[in-house]
């Protein structure tokens, strides 16, 4: 029996044990990331050290104008890329509408057309001799035949001005 609790004990000591790797490994890594200080002494030496400088030492100083330059031109360069991006985008935008316009604009060009030539085809047929329109009260007007060859002018000409 003692076997078995040894064993139970063992394998419930995992999980744990685990978390303390963790834990461990986590409380180091902050002492891992402590800054590294350059400076030389007052022989002239260049120490390395994670503690700061002492007032006797003199600080080596790094290109930080040059550092700040090349981000400066950085900068520069990806607010130029962006403002290209940007005008490419609104370019693209802009064909887009003109693009739709004039699909939209030939649609109703090509309606246009073919009513006036349902509207010349029925003025031009000899079989429908009544021929009407509708006033704004919805009542029925028939044509006669110098209102009918008035309409017949009408459409020719809405026909070819349609279609082209």
């Amino acid at each position: 029996m003692s076997n078995k609790l040894t064993g139970y004990r063992h394998q419930a000591f995992r999980p744990h044990a685990g978390r303390l790797l963790f834990w461990l490994v986590l409380a180091f890594s902050v002492h891992a990331h402590a800054e590294l200080y350059k400076w030389t002494d007052g022989q002239g030496k260049v120490q390395y050290t994670d503690h700061p400088p002492t007032l006797n030492s003199q600080t080596l100083k790094y290109g930080n104008a040059g550092q700040a330059e090349t981000t400066s031109k950085a900068t520069q360069s990806l607010d130029a890329k962006d403002q290209a991006f940007q005008k490419r985008n609104k370019e693209a935008r802009d064909a887009h509408d003109k693009a739709e316009k004039e699909a939209e604009q030939a649609r109703i060009a090509s309606e246009n057309c073919d009513k006036a030539r349902k509207n010349l085809s029925t003025l031009q047929n000899a079989n429908t001799p009544r021929i009407y329109t509708t006033n704004s009260a919805g009542q029925r007007i028939y044509m006669d035949d110098s209102a009918r060859a008035s309409a017949l002018a009408n459409s020719q000409k809405n026909v070819s001005d349609f279609c082209k």
